[in-house]
């Protein structure tokens, strides 16, 4: 058997396999024996039909059935004999089923581990990207969305009509083109007005409203709706205000500490949040900075990456996105939002994939390893975490093949640190 490699592309090689007469023919003898033996033609015992008379009935089922047989046996010692580092399934392209008496010659193109030349991994250039500061305190935030969950809702004053802010006791009945539809009426709903609960324009119409009033009017259903029996169609609306309730919130202090907390008084209540806050703030600084040493280590390192391993990639996202998602939103919906996915989450899976390559790349030359030791004292924090003994989180592990994963991203963790305190950073 001889190959031949070609370069086809930057990851990319195209192996063409001879497969000399002598294996053809072996091939053909062998699948012709277990032919004769299955085979039932009229006027023969079984097992004693004549191989030219087998060759009459059945020779282009024999011929393709050599192919398998000739590739199976040939493609493994071709690639062994290549010393190609292989990373996906060979792409084979035969011109021909095999003839007996003859050579047989097949094409197959793999994509290989690409070879990374390590630029810079030292003194990368990085910017800290800057803090965010939020138009709002997160505390005080914190604590007005606690009110108003806490609220208690009374009889707005006789006289008021219906403002933002108000929560309305309603009944309403929606039709399309004078039809019913599922989940259009409903009886003493409470809708807040201006909490975009509801159809976009529908809270506006119900301004100035009175108790006892009813209001007729259309709403156009935006064609993104998530739900298709009402998605780009007019909805003809009948609604019956009840009643106005507005929120009485409750007094910040410490009364409302105790009730909401563990604490006895509102200031221990806020100096706990705080500290939440402040340690939410730096861990999203951290993974700010991880995600901008990960960029810069791309960019200085550049190399090929396998496009089998992007979609791979590509595919597990999906997939993961897809279970979480199934049941929650509409199948209609949930196909649109596939379909985009599959462009606006590819450059993000080829960063997967390249990051892993570099991962692996700069571990084997900086010497990085995770040991057993580091490998258990993670599985104790995560069963410490997520409150689970640590037998039973290894058992899960195990059982999920998810070991090496765990194992990949401690290494990743490792590297990113060293990375990260080797790095030039600046302030933005």
């Amino acid at each position: 058997m001889s190959v031949q490699i070609e370069e086809s592309g930057p990851v990319e090689r195209l192996l063409r396999i001879e497969v000399p007469i002598a294996e053809v023919d072996a091939a053909f003898d062998q699948v012709y024996r277990r032919l004769q033996r299955k085979s039932r033609v009229k006027g023969f015992r079984p097992g004693k039909t004549p191989r030219a008379v087998l060759e009459k009935y059945f020779g282009e089922q024999v011929r393709g059935d050599v192919l398998e047989v000739v590739v199976r046996e040939s493609l493994g010692k071709a690639l062994e004999e290549s010393k190609l580092p292989v990373i996906s399934e060979p792409q084979l392209k035969p011109e021909d089923a095999p003839k007996q008496g003859a050579p047989f010659v097949y094409e197959a193109t793999v994509e290989i581990r690409p070879a990374i030349e390590l630029a810079q991994v030292r003194g990368l250039a990085v910017t800290r990207p800057p803090a965010e500061v939020p138009d709002q305190d997160p505390v005080e935030g914190h604590l007005e969305e606690l009110r108003r969950s806490h609220a208690t809702l009374a009889d707005e004053d006789e006289g008021a009509t219906l403002s933002r802010g108000h929560v309305a006791i309603l009944n309403y009945h929606g039709t399309i083109d004078g039809e019913e539809f599922q989940g259009g009426k409903d009886t003493d709903l409470e809708l807040e007005i201006g909490s975009e609960q509801s159809l976009p324009g529908f809270d506006d119409a119900l301004i100035g409203m009175a108790p006892g009033e009813t209001r007729e009017f259309p709403i156009d259903v935006p064609e993104d709706d998530g739900r298709e029996a009402v998605a780009g169609k007019q909805i003809q609306f009948s609604v019956d205000l009840l009643s106005i309730k507005k929120r009485i919130l409750a007094e910040l202090d410490d009364e409302f500490a105790k009730d909401v907390s563990d604490f006895d008084s509102l200031e221990e209540f806020k100096a706990d949040l705080r500290q939440r806050v402040d340690q939410g703030r730096e861990r999203e600084q951290k993974r700010q900075l991880r995600e901008a040493v990960i960029d810069a280590a791309i960019a200085a390192n550049p190399f090929p990456v396998p496009p089998s391993l992007v979609q791979r990639q590509l595919t597990s996202r999906m997939t993961r996105a897809v279970q979480q998602l199934r049941g929650r939103v509409p199948d209609d919906t949930l196909r649109q939002m596939i379909d985009s996915w599959a462009e606006e989450w590819k450059p993000a899976a080829e960063r997967d994939v390249r990051l892993a390559f570099l991962v692996n790349e700069i571990a084997q030359a900086e010497g990085f390893e995770v040991s057993d030791e580091d490998y258990d004292a993670r599985l104790r924090q995560l069963a410490e975490d997520s409150g689970r003994k640590v037998s039973q989180l290894q058992r899960e592990y195990r059982e999920a093949g998810a070991d090496a994963g765990l194992r990949q991203a401690l290494l990743e963790e490792r590297v990113i640190d060293f990375l990260t305190a080797e790095a030039t950073l600046s302030d933005s």
